[in-house]
């Protein structure tokens, strides 16, 4: 009798780790250069992926090239760890495919050859997560048999389209915007049967479903400012928050309870069913307005990147409305706390075709709140190294290399049942959470 909340509460927070890297601004990087001194080029970059890194850099490269191409592998695993004798919270998942990538590619120059022009697509956020799970007699207690199972599915993607402008003031600086057309969808379904029967033949269920999708579209800017000379390449970026267009959005719930005792007076409740559906809802997504910042400078043959960014706060906000009085109100939101990202890269230069790179930077987590309050919840940090060789045929330069990210977090479960109403359970004990990415990268940047 004690047991079935404990478990309904434990495997659904069990399962939103698996929501990986939604709330991080620095997991995905761009470009063949920058994947591999992980995203420090805001201080300026010689190819196309100055279209989202600085602008204003796009106008000061030296590089011909006329077309840029990612293409790069990711094996990505969550697992969870909880205390002892609490089996139903050891869980892990892996996956492997392909990661998000930036295609960009240079314009003709329209308006003069101090003014250059690209267009870019690129993938801001992108996760596709489904776990399913059974554990048999996970109960603790007098039950003669248990059984519990949860299924997971979550899809989550993120798509920025752009135009850059970017004009040279001198030869040395640059000036640039990126104005950014956004796609964000978002769709989840979590379901959770658990069974029991006791002596007597006394039976215990509770099985709930959640289920919810999203679209949106909005717009956004990102404005650069470069220098350079021979030695040095400094830039600043700016980017604003995003102007909401429209969406859309459903959502259903169905909970079911019979033959428990959650008041624990002793006496069985009343069977309880609950469930709703809502359809064709107002959607809508906030991201924040940013600042950053970077360097680089050669020394000899070695060239030293740096860069760092800060992402400003956003207030909570509801991501889908729902009807009034809906059992789920309140729950389908999101806030984002201010984040500052930094890091190192190094570039050795072997000959005038060959480099080899190597970076660390970190990737905080945006999250503020609990897993119950946003529909995105990874909470914990992740620390970024990565590693590789470019090298040129003809006009063509390719790159190779690697990158491993790592992170984790030890929090009480988010649940709604307290842990003092059902003594002795271990629900407000601590769960380990670990993450980990291996990417392979392959870059392309075509010449003239």
């Amino acid at each position: 009798m004690k047991g079935l909340p404990w478990t309904v509460a434990a495997l659904l927070a069990g399962g939103s780790p698996a929501l990986a890297q939604d709330t991080h601004y620095w997991s995905i990087q761009y470009g063949p250069v920058a994947q591999l001194v992980g995203g420090q080029v805001i201080g300026g970059v010689d190819d196309l992926s100055a279209t989202f890194y600085n602008p204003g850099a796009l106008a000061l490269r030296n590089e011909s090239s006329y077309l840029l191409s990612t293409e790069s592998f990711q094996w990505e695993t969550l697992s969870t760890n909880g205390p002892p004798g609490l089996r139903v919270l050891d869980a892990s998942t892996s996956t492997f495919g392909v990661a998000p990538s930036l295609l960009a590619g240079a314009m003709p120059d329209w308006l003069g050859e101090d003014t250059h022009l690209a267009w870019s697509v690129l993938t801001r956020q992108k996760l596709d997560v489904r776990l399913g799970e059974r554990v048999t007699n996970p109960l603790p207690g007098p039950d003669v048999q248990s059984a519990s199972e949860s299924y997971f599915d979550q899809e989550e993607s993120e798509t920025w389209a752009g135009l850059t402008v970017s004009h040279s003031v001198s030869d040395s600086v640059g000036i640039g915007l990126t104005w950014y057309g956004v796609y964000r969808g978002q769709r989840l379904r979590n379901e959770l049967t658990a069974q029991a029967v006791g002596p007597g033949g006394r039976s215990r269920t509770a099985s709930g479903v959640t289920d919810f999708q999203y679209s949106h579209y909005r717009t956004l800017a990102k404005l650069g400012l470069a220098w350079k000379n021979r030695v040095w390449r400094v830039g600043l970026s700016g980017t604003t928050p995003s102007l909401g267009a429209f969406g859309s959005g459903k959502a259903a719930y169905t909970v079911s309870l019979s033959g428990l005792d959650a008041n624990q007076d002793g006496v069985v409740d009343p069977p309880t069913l609950s469930t709703g559906t809502a359809e064709d809802l107002k959607s809508d997504y906030k991201s924040s307005w940013a600042v950053g910042a970077g360097a680089s400078r050669l020394i000899g043959s070695t060239r030293v990147y740096a860069s760092a960014e800060w992402y400003a706060p956003v207030a909570r906000f509801t991501v889908i409305e729902l009807p009034e009085g809906s059992a789920a109100a309140g729950r389908l939101t999101q806030e984002l706390g201010s984040v500052l990202n930094g890091g190192l890269g190094v570039e050795q230069v072997v000959s005038h075709d060959v480099s080899v790179y190597g970076a660390f930077h970190t990737d905080f987590s945006a999250s503020v709140g609990s897993a119950r309050a946003n529909v995105d919840v990874s909470d914990w940090n992740i620390y970024h190294v990565s590693g590789g060789v470019s090298f040129r045929i003809h006009d063509n330069r390719f790159t190779l290399g690697t990158a491993w990210a790592t992170g984790g977090k030890s929090r009480a479960l988010d649940s709604a049942i307290p842990p003092e109403s059902v003594p002795g359970s271990g629900l407000g004990s601590a769960v380990d959470i670990h993450y980990s990415k291996v990417t392979f990268l392959l870059g392309f940047v075509f010449g003239r």
